[in-house]
């Protein structure tokens, strides 16, 4: 099967998959009996039902609302946009804005109840249908897939709400309201124990698998999760007495990740090849969500005044800040700390390549198709800026997951496939590279055989990126180390849980910088402020869920 259509089958199974119909009738005849004796449009169906939810949990509908614009990364650029409740105050229990809650424990309900199903599921009367050996290689893997996705959402839920119910089984209305919440410590533990328990049952690739449907949780997907939780885990919120033993667990399991990457096939790629049209195949990605071909993101972000653009996440001054110079060790905040004149001096040259790749600024061509290419001006008064409705406020646009190629004109619209980044294998060497450095006191440690400052110069030496060294070590490197972090990740969504794992909310969330680039280019920054209460580090339980079940307590302060 050709590249093209082997990612189009995919991303038509896990993402577009229509719900099984569970309404019973006399004209449809499909009751429960025969939605587990077919396998195609029933038992498959199913589970490609719960894959789709874990799309629908990490992001919006239409993908525009970045967890980056409640972010020091990003200003979402109306401040109507939903994402600005959990910056302006607006989300409440009453109002908790994110349906985290419910669409977890929605998915986990279904991945509990096909458990039981499936284990039940007889389809011996398709056994002369060609197809039948292939349904029953992949009903083998189902439960194990299953399993790893309700330990996917539990993680969802430990890290957003801590103390959460756990629930292994269906329930009755009844049952699941009166639940108690479990331990974040028990959470943990349940999310390693599973996916331990799967990972052996689990292919690392399904390019090998019957109909090569890729997208499908793998042996390393589950070992990242593993890892990623157990960082989680080890980190001020979840430790706070800095137990040392939780973050030697997070260093080995992030080592077992890296240790074992070639014979996995993984490899880190070139930056910019890390979204757009292929990405799906980038040998750095672990697991992803695909899209079909569409160009509904490039609409979101494509800057005002480029046809059918609104905005949408725009990189602040902040993140800008924050990527350091090729030679002389400085950040751009670092160099020029005040206004700048644009007409003498391009602050730009000379920055980190993954700036270039990541926001667009005043003057970039953009977006880069033939017929909507043109010269970007964020300066008062120019083509993509203020006074226009919804023009950037912070004087950047994305460039990064925005595919340039689309064409968002009115007449000969171009479409494109989008991967939106879970888990890549960049983020274990910095996991490893934290975990590490707080197990072992040391960012120049060699005891895990990599020393943090090792592995974080991994990344700094790929070809199209060749950054400075990292030698620091103590608080230097932290505030180093959160730098490198927030600029390699960006707009993946980790700065919204790192931030709150970190517990440095009020250090970094307060306040952004913004870019204001007068008419004659002088570009000074401002600063916008914004709410933030340590009782943000968690989510609020919904108040309708409080209400059902007198049992749950809210998380404080909320």
């Amino acid at each position: 099967m050709k590249l093209d259509k082997l990612v189009l089958c995919i991303l038509a199974c896990v993402l577009t998959a229509s719900c099984v119909d569970l309404n019973y009738t006399e004209q449809n005849t499909r009751d429960e009996e025969w939605t587990y004796e077919y396998f195609e449009n029933g038992i498959k169906n199913m589970v490609f039902d719960v894959y789709a939810q874990v799309y629908k949990n990490e992001f919006a509908d239409n993908s525009a609302y970045f967890l980056a614009g409640a972010t020091d990364e990003a200003q979402y650029a109306l401040e109507t946009g939903a994402v600005c409740n959990y910056t302006n105050g607006g989300w409440s229990p009453a109002n908790p804005y994110a349906d985290t809650w419910t669409k977890c424990y929605t998915a986990i309900a279904d991945v509990c109840m096909y458990l039981e199903k499936i284990e039940q599921a007889d389809i011996t009367e398709w056994q002369y249908n060609s197809d039948y050996p292939n349904w029953i290689q992949q009903m083998e893997l189902f439960p194990y897939e299953l399993r790893f996705l309700r330990a996917y959402f539990y993680f969802e839920l430990f890290r957003a709400y801590g103390d959460v119910p756990l629930v292994t089984t269906t329930l009755t209305n009844a049952e699941a309201n009166s639940i108690t919440r479990t331990s974040a410590d028990e959470i943990v533990k349940f999310i390693v124990d599973e996916l331990d328990a799967v990972a052996p049952y689990l292919p690392v690739s399904y390019l090998t698998e019957v109909n090569n449907e890729i997208g499908r949780a793998t042996r390393i997907a589950a070992f990242a999760l593993k890892a990623r939780t157990l960082l989680y885990a080890a980190s001020p919120l979840f430790n706070p007495t800095n137990d040392k033993a939780k973050w030697e667990k997070a260093a080995e399991a992030c080592k077992y990740i890296l240790d074992n990457a070639d014979i996995w096939g993984l490899k880190l790629s070139a930056y910019g090849s890390l979204w757009g049209h292929d990405a799906f195949f980038n040998p750095e990605l672990i697991f992803g969500l695909g899209r079909g071909e569409t160009n509904s993101f490039e609409m979101a972000n494509y800057p005002v005044g480029v046809e059918n653009g609104s905005s949408g996440t725009c990189p602040s001054q902040t993140l800008v800040d924050q990527y350091e110079y090729q030679e002389g060790g400085q950040t751009f905040g670092q160099r020029y700390p005040g206004s700048i004149d644009l007409k003498t001096v391009d602050p730009y040259e000379g920055l980190d390549p993954r700036f270039a790749l990541t926001v667009v600024k005043n003057g970039d061509e953009w977006p880069t198709n033939g017929s909507q290419k043109k010269a970007i001006e964020t300066f008062i008064g120019g083509f993509n800026a203020a006074p226009k409705y919804g023009a950037t406020p912070t004087g950047y646009y994305l460039k990064k997951y925005v595919d340039g190629s689309c064409v968002t004109t009115a007449d000969n619209q171009t479409t494109r496939r989008h991967t939106w980044i879970l888990f890549r294998l960049g983020e274990f060497y910095l996991d490893y590279a934290e975990a590490v450095f707080n197990a072992t006191g040391s960012a120049n440690d060699a005891t895990y055989g990599m020393t943090a400052n090792d592995a974080i110069n991994k990344l700094r030496n790929r070809s199209d990126i060749q950054m400075p060294k990292f030698t620091e070590d103590g608080d230097a490197w932290v505030a180093r180390y959160e730098r490198e972090r927030m600029v390699e990740l960006a707009f993946e969504n980790h700065r919204f849980w790192d931030v709150r794992r970190w517990k440095k909310g009020g250090q970094y969330f307060k306040t952004i910088q913004v870019a204001n680039i007068s008419a004659d280019l002088q570009l000074s920054r401002s600063t916008v402020s914004r709410q933030w209460d340590d009782k943000y580090y968690f989510y609020p339980i919904p108040q309708t869920e409080l209400k059902k079940n007198p049992n749950l307590t809210q998380n404080q302060g909320w």
